[in-house]
């Protein structure tokens, strides 16, 4: 005698909350849950969660303006600025990372017309050779009173002499030329003994023109900007300083272990340079930067500058789009060369799981917003915007 079953809809999902009945009507016996049946992933482990929550009930989050530093030719040493202009429509500090040492066999990935971000391994530059850079002291100016220079000039760092105007370079050229940049080319090119070439947007102010034109392609670290700036890649690199001390006193036992050389005192301490960031802020407690992530920040200029504010002057705002990851370009620091070389990612990964290989953020310009530019000094403060 033939038994008629009834005909089960053959779609997974549904069959689900009668399986633990049909074994028990067949008489299999399973330790099985609804929720063990689930076709849901998972949920991530509570270090794999972002826990970073805005609370201004609790934080104080105003963030003053320690430093600012500009890096003009991705992967060379930066520059110390007391202040930064912003017209409208600039995207970052004037000239930050606007130039690049693009490996000659990757050329054809670069077109000056029409940019893209690359990997930071298409370049000579602190990530591919972080010992053979940070031996060298570089210096970057913009001479508006001599059609529109940008004069990039390189010392031996192991010259050990600060004063740059008594010093011989190994290199002065002006970038805004194509003959400068050919010979930093072959300059750099002699150096790591692979041809490099510099390489810039076709935007660059030339010297024989002094043409006035946007910064409108930043060799960025990562694609941050491509990915939360609709594609433009300028950026503006912003580390607490309060982190990195935190980080470093962390990471003491291990530096020990590595017969790193110590200082007196209160042992190693990281300079927050060595994330090459353009902003340094303190004032916010370790990490609290990361609850920030989609909020925008206003400039607040410093007492000695708010009496000459007038409601003609620009506000000038920036939208936090995300963490900064880090890598092997920041083994190495030229102002603490008795550190060797630090695997910060791995450091940074064992003392804060929670937060993985990230350490500072990632800002994009939100408005310049009045009649004249905005300006950005040392001793300003950033502020959350209420929404």
């Amino acid at each position: 005698m033939n038994i008629g079953y009834p005909k089960l809809p053959l779609n997974p999902p549904m069959l689900l909350p009668l399986l633990p009945s049909l074994f028990l009507a067949i008489g299999i016996s399973l330790p099985l849950s609804s929720s063990s049946l689930s076709s849901s992933p998972s949920p991530p482990s509570p270090a794999a969660k972002s826990n970073y929550r805005y609370d201004p009930n609790i934080k104080n989050y105003d963030m003053h303006i320690t430093s600012l530093h500009r890096y003009a030719v991705k992967g060379l040493s930066g520059d110390s600025l007391d202040s930064v202009t912003f017209q409208e429509g600039d995207g970052t500090f004037e000239d930050d990372r606007r130039f690049a040492l693009l490996y000659d066999d990757r050329t054809e990935c670069f077109n000056q017309d029409d940019p893209e971000w690359l990997h930071k391994d298409n370049f000579l530059c602190a990530f591919t050779a972080p010992e053979l850079l940070a031996s060298l002291r570089t210096e970057y100016k913009v001479d508006p009173n001599h059609d529109g220079r940008r004069l990039l000039t390189v010392w031996n760092r192991d010259d050990d002499d600060d004063d740059n105007d008594n010093s011989t370079p190994l290199l002065s050229a002006d970038l805004a030329s194509s003959g400068g940049r050919d010979a930093t080319s072959t300059f750099f090119s002699d150096l790591c003994g692979k041809k490099v070439v510099c390489v810039c947007a076709s935007d660059v102010v030339t010297s024989s023109t002094n043409e006035s034109t946007q910064h409108t392609h930043q060799f960025g670290n990562t694609s941050s900007g491509v990915k939360n700036n609709n594609g433009d890649t300028r950026t503006i690199h912003i580390v607490n300083s309060n982190t990195v001390k935190q980080f470093s006193d962390a990471m003491q036992h291990d530096l020990k272990q590595q017969k790193q050389k110590q200082h007196e005192g209160n042992g190693i301490q990281l300079n927050p340079t060595r994330f090459r960031p353009n902003i340094i802020v303190d004032g916010l407690d370790p990490w609290s930067e990361f609850d920030l992530i989609g909020k925008t920040i206003e400039v607040i200029p410093k007492e000695s500058d708010q009496k000459h504010q007038t409601q003609q002057q620009a506000k000038l705002r920036f939208r936090i789009t995300s963490r900064t990851v880090r890598c092997a370009g920041i083994g190495v620091d030229t102002l603490q060369p008795e550190l060797g070389t630090i695997d910060i990612p791995k450091l940074l990964t064992k003392h804060f799981p929670q937060h993985g290989p990230y350490l500072g953020l990632y800002a994009v310009v939100d408005q310049v917003c009045g009649f004249n530019c905005g300006h950005l000094c040392v001793g300003d403060t950033f502020r959350v915007v209420d929404e």
